[in-house]
């Protein structure tokens, strides 16, 4: 590490700290970080550090004295923001918020400022709040995965269907949740009156669930006199479903179950629109 103003000593000590700490020794780097202070006093980057391994050693309340040591020195963003960490990681969302709303007053694009707050704020439901904040950490890093799937959800529930379908398309080549986003796109354009698309896109998340595959697995594993052994006529156990789920109230593993046989038997608008009617329940 080079940094003006740092003694040459004090660097060469925070730099050893930072080895151990990389191989995952935590209690020796926190004594090298310590002598790296005593040689230089305002070494904020090192206290910033220590605070970061209490962190990862659970020990909050330690973490939080570390970091509030750092900002006696001088107000850093990064610090601000991971004081602010704490606090939420325990719900202390007031807290958490004055940290990171201060974060941002150091530095107005700054990315986990912006994301942390934006996420304080949707855990608080304040949803007005958190898009904005979630814009601001897009508008930053366009393809931010998680900030984009929680603006798609506000947006969503805002009726906003082609703003919901921008956040899909900037993370769709990374993301981790396919079911998530063939969803979505599924019940935008449904809403957007492109039933084609609706219909793709709804089956292609149905397929993407662990259960559709093992269960798709499962019956191009029978020949056909076992499958009727196996599970019996897939009409009647459709006809079965269908007349429990208009008599009771069902649970969505049927309401799967029914979809998953409709896409067995090519039933693709049956499917779509059994998806459609349970989308409250699928969509969260």
């Amino acid at each position: 590490m080079k940094a003006i103003g740092i003694p040459t000593e004090a660097a060469s000590i925070y730099n050893k700290a930072l080895a151990l700490s990389n191989m995952g020794n935590y209690d020796l780097a926190i004594e090298q970080y310590m002598r790296a202070v005593e040689v230089f006093p305002q070494f904020i980057e090192a206290y910033n550090n220590i605070g970061e391994l209490y962190s990862r050693m659970g020990n909050t309340e330690k973490a939080i004295q570390v970091y509030s040591k750092a900002l006696s020195i001088k107000k850093n963003h990064k610090v601000l923001l991971n004081i602010g960490v704490e606090y939420y990681n325990v719900a202390d969302y007031t807290m958490a918020l004055q940290y990171f709303n201060e974060s941002l007053l150091l530095k107005k694009d700054f990315l986990e400022g912006n994301f942390y707050t934006g996420m304080t704020y949707f855990n608080l439901k304040n949803y007005v709040s958190a898009k904005k904040y979630f814009e601001a950490t897009v508008a930053i890093d366009a393809h931010h995965l998680k900030a984009n799937y929680l603006l798609a959800y506000i947006l969503y529930e805002d009726k906003e269907y082609l703003k919901v379908i921008e956040c899909l398309k900037r993370i769709e080549h990374i993301a981790d949740d396919l079911m998530f986003i063939n969803r979505y796109y599924g019940f935008c354009y449904y809403h957007l009156g492109d039933y084609k698309k609706a219909v793709k896109f709804l089956s292609a998340a149905l397929t993407n669930s662990p259960k559709y595959a093992q269960f798709k697995a499962y019956l191009e594993s029978l020949t056909y006199e076992n499958k009727l052994k196996e599970i019996g006529d897939i009409d009647v156990k459709i006809k079965e479903l269908e007349r429990k789920i208009m008599a009771e109230k069902p649970n969505l593993s049927e309401y799967t179950r029914l979809s998953m046989l409709y896409i067995f038997k090519g039933q693709y608008k049956k499917a779509e629109d059994l998806l459609v009617g349970v989308k409250s329940k699928i969509a969260r």
